[in-house]
């Protein structure tokens, strides 16, 4: 009896209750348990078996033996398995309760960081900051009152945008760019979707151009302002950090001493580059708008780095799609024209003949004939 309370105990304490929650999704599978390996009884997610909606609690009882990532729910007395991926800690179970698959609130789909760039306002606020930046520029050139406006306008508009793209890809990565997913919204479907974007990232490219112009427009100098020290930098900063660390790793430098040295070629890397573009800026356009105008390049080169690995993913994506589509028709072409000779046919020389239901044979051209050799001669 004694063993049997300890039993039941144990059980008790070790079920969780969780939330089935994503920030994409609105169901998920439900999976049967198999065996995936009979000697070491190791378990797996079997065939689909129904989807849960998102919103709602399981009790999770245990973990599948020897996946710590999928979890085992009871549902109408049958024993299920889930992903933990799409499970959140409730906050019904006990104080003191434990996560049995570590830590799931951190997880970005279970996050409000997650959902809100799972969601089209993000976007939408992006696209509004772009609208208004490009037609303050458009407007900026014909107005000397308006262009005065848009010297303000247009980095902050840009700078919000780009802040927001930054932040979308640091949040979600590759799965930023689920807009013009065809998995969910199909090859056209993406494609319409792809075309503003690429206008929005061919504008945010040129747009340092553009604002250039605004702020030298009735200067007499022709000296240019200076963004590509800061460019080269921050290419250059990150690589050399990785190669210092790896390069002293292998000399079994202190470990303490390898971090410092790595920061400190970071920071000075990326710090030369800054200062040389800084000080030029200053130089031309004066000490407040000049620093304006670095800070805003730097976050203009971050964003277009990510804006083009945007582009990139997208089209690829889509060339992807053109290219499977594309070896589909041919598959289906070569398929049918298989079809068509093995319907009693045979073909040599370039011609080619069938059987037709009378047991002649025939070339396509209406004549009849005894064999096929003399209807592919004729």
């Amino acid at each position: 009896m004694l063993l049997c309370l300890l039993a039941i105990s144990t059980f008790t304490l070790s079920a969780q209750k969780y939330i089935v929650d994503d920030n994409f999704l609105d169901s998920v599978n439900i999976c049967k348990i198999s065996v995936s390996d009979p000697k070491t009884g190791t378990e797996t997610l079997g065939e689909p078996a129904f989807k849960m909606a998102m919103g709602q609690e399981v009790t999770v009882t245990r973990l599948l033996k020897g996946h710590t990532g999928y979890g085992a729910i009871v549902v109408d007395g049958r024993e299920f398995g889930v992903q933990s991926k799409y499970l959140l800690f409730s906050e019904d179970n006990p104080e003191g309760t434990e996560d049995i698959f570590g830590d799931t609130r951190d997880r970005v789909n279970h996050s409000w960081t997650g959902k809100f760039f799972a969601s089209f306002t993000p976007y939408a606020i992006i696209s509004l900051f772009f609208i208004l930046a490009i037609a303050f520029v458009l407007l900026g050139f014909k107005a000397a009152a308006i262009r005065r406006l848009a010297l303000y306008v247009v980095p902050g508009c840009m700078l919000i945008a780009s802040l927001m793209e930054v932040w979308a890809y640091k949040t979600l990565g590759t799965d930023a760019f689920w807009w013009c997913s065809m998995d969910n919204y199909g090859f056209f479907g993406s494609l319409f979707r792809a075309i503003p974007f690429c206008v929005f990232v061919a504008f945010q490219l040129y747009s340092i151009k553009l604002y250039e112009n605004m702020l030298l427009a009735g200067r007499d100098s022709d000296e240019k302002l200076s963004i590509k020290p800061m460019a080269i930098s921050l290419a250059v900063c990150l690589p050399l950090m990785l190669v210092i660390v790896f390069g002293l790793a292998a000399l079994d430098f202190n470990s303490t001493l390898r971090d410092i040295l790595s920061v400190v070629a970071f920071f000075v890397s990326l710090g030369v580059g800054v200062l040389m573009s800084l000080r030029k800026n200053i130089k031309i356009l004066g000490t407040v708008a000049g620093v304006a105008f670095t800070i805003f390049g730097i976050v203009y080169i971050l964003a277009s780095i990510v804006a083009i690995i945007g582009v990139v993913i997208v089209i690829f994506k889509i060339i992807l799609q053109i290219l499977v589509i594309g070896a589909a028709i041919l598959g289906v072409g070569f398929a049918m024209q298989r079809g068509g000779n093995s319907g009693g046919g045979t073909g040599s020389g370039g011609g080619v003949a069938w059987q037709t239901s009378d047991g002649k044979w025939t070339n396509g051209k209406g004549g009849s004939y005894s064999t096929p050799d003399e209807a592919m001669r004729h």
